[in-house]
């Protein structure tokens, strides 16, 4: 008698779960293939996400000098226009998603949604010893990695994606893949979704 129940138990568990209806998230996504653009010293990238001809977003370096006899910075960045968000902490780091992990609206403990800094990506220290260059930064050494971004688009906010690959090796660059954002406004996207 107790298999009998334990049969049924199961059918009725089993037979639960099939129907059971998930609220899926919306999924438009708009992709942008960026044919892995090299951004090194000398080049930049312009992004134009949703190709209305405007740049959107901007991956490119900056040389900072500091105070004489002191160690001076390479920065590669990407920058934002006015409109559109970067996810960063208030001293310029931006987050670093794996495929697969959602980027929704909502800030992200110290991580924050800005449109008015920059994302340091990487920073090459040049020391006065050319033997002592190094290279600091959460996305040292990191490839196929995804940049949370918002995108505005007729005043809705859209959230999606940068796919950004860093090589310290001579000439030192990032790989821009490609990028993404979901079409349905306020809705998260996962990192690497097309």
């Amino acid at each position: 008698m107790s298999k009998y129940i334990y049969v049924i138990a199961c059918i009725g568990i089993i037979f639960t779960a099939c129907n059971k209806k998930g609220n899926p998230i919306p999924l438009a996504v708009e992709y942008v293939h960026l044919n892995d653009a090299v951004v090194t010293t000398y080049q930049q990238l312009n992004i134009d996400i949703d190709k209305d001809g405007a740049v959107d977003f901007l991956v490119t370096k900056e040389l900072k000098e500091t105070a004489a006899g002191q160690d001076d910075l390479l920065e590669f960045r990407v920058v934002s226009n006015q409109q559109h968000k970067l996810l960063i902490q208030p001293d310029g780091t931006p987050a670093k998603k794996e495929a697969g992990v959602w980027i929704r609206k909502d800030d992200e403990g110290s991580f924050k949604w800005d449109a008015s800094q920059h994302a340091v990506i990487v920073t090459r220290v040049l020391t006065v010893d050319p033997a002592n260059v190094y290279w600091q930064g959460i996305w040292k050494d990191q490839y196929n990695k995804y940049l949370p971004i918002q995108f505005i688009k007729n005043g809705q906010t859209h959230n999606g994606w940068i796919q950004i690959s860093f090589s310290p090796v001579l000439p030192s660059r990032i790989v821009v893949h490609d990028a993404a954002f979901n079409k349905v406004a306020n809705n998260p996207i996962q990192a690497g979704s097309k």
